[in-house]
């Protein structure tokens, strides 16, 4: 009866190695939420009116508005780091929302839907706090709109 050897293991090759380094740098990367208690919502409520001319046309049932968003961003904690920035928006009443906007250039111009985040900013955070003024639009089924609703929205970081 022949038994078979079981080979030694084999020390790891340095691309393996470096990969086995990316994979931990990766996972310890953690996702936090920002301090945003100084951003300003220059108009809380927004009016929404419908997008297509004639809603009993029945070409359009979305409903949009926009309002200014003076955005302060409290990044000091991650102050000489790297990270990313990301607008979160949560599954909310009334129902799937989109959001879009436009901004001054520190942080992306962007869209998503309820549910998802999308990132605004990458890289180095070299000021306690970070600014941008943007103009944010959200569009929702106007089906939905019986009553007034809020909309949250809130910024993560992630970082290494």
């Amino acid at each position: 009866m022949s038994r078979r050897r079981t080979p030694a293991p084999r020390p790891l090759r340095p691309i393996a190695a470096a990969l086995l380094l990316a994979c931990a740098l990766t996972a310890r990367s953690a996702t936090t939420a920002i301090d945003d208690g100084a951003t300003i919502v220059y108009t809380p409520t927004v009016t929404m009116g419908w997008q297509s001319r004639s809603p009993r046309a029945h070409s359009s049932t979305l409903m949009a508005g926009t309002t200014p968003v003076r955005v302060r961003l409290n990044v000091s904690p991650w102050l000489h780091r790297n990270g990313r920035i990301y607008l979160v928006l949560p599954a909310q009443q009334p129902g799937p929302i989109r959001a879009s906007w436009t901004t001054q250039g520190r942080l992306l111009p962007g869209t998503l839907v309820s549910g998802t985040r999308a990132l605004v900013y990458s890289g180095p955070i070299t000021t306690p706090v970070m600014e941008d003024l943007i103009q944010l639009a959200i569009a929702v089924d106007g089906r939905q709109m019986d009553r007034v609703y809020n909309i949250d929205f809130r910024f993560e970081m992630d970082s290494n």
